[in-house]
């Protein structure tokens, strides 16, 4: 069985045509990983997908929390590469000293909380990775994070917009 968003199954489905899928939409994070862990209760190996490291907003650190509640399930992560890796090889390696990672993304986590986390990564002069900087809800976000972040920078600050083909012929932003 084969588990996940629904959006990054589809990017799967049809390289394992035999396999049974298990989906859920978007913020129903939770729910796609009990029902996993049911299906491994049951005894079918089930693989969680999701989208970068699995440990970088993605879905282990979920999966490992919910596993104590299904005794002999086991739990194995296999980590991809993060956007921000993948990002900063394309930029030149600035992830060379202290850097954090932030999510615009205001589906589970309040602005407010998200705001806070950008004023003090840029207060403390962090090199900071953008994760989800726009959508069609928060189409503003990216900029006004920018606006944010200068006023702790000077001019001079140098700024990254990395675009990767996501395998469909579109752009993704990192």
């Amino acid at each position: 069985m084969i588990a996940g968003y629904t959006v990054y199954v589809d990017l799967v489905r049809a390289y394992f045509p035999e396999k049974e899928f298990l989906t859920t939409g978007m913020t129903r994070e939770e729910e796609r990983c009990r029902r996993a862990l049911e299906r491994c209760a049951e005894g079918k190996n089930t693989a969680m997908i999701c989208s970068g490291d699995a440990g970088v907003y993605g879905m282990a650190g979920l999966m490992l929390e919910l596993s104590g509640e299904y005794p002999g399930v086991e739990v194995e992560v296999i980590p991809g590469v993060t956007a921000a890796n993948a990002g900063a090889a394309v930029l030149g390696a600035p992830l060379m000293h202290d850097f954090a990672v932030i999510s615009l993304s205001d589906r589970l986590t309040p602005l407010d909380t998200i705001w806070k986390r950008v004023d003090s990564a840029a207060a403390a002069d962090f090199v900071i990775c953008i994760y989800n900087p726009a959508s069609k809800g928060r189409p503003d976000y990216l900029r006004q994070a920018c606006v944010r972040i200068m006023a702790w920078r000077g001019e001079d600050t140098v700024c990254g917009l990395v675009k990767i083909s996501d395998g469909k012929g579109r752009r993704r932003r990192f």
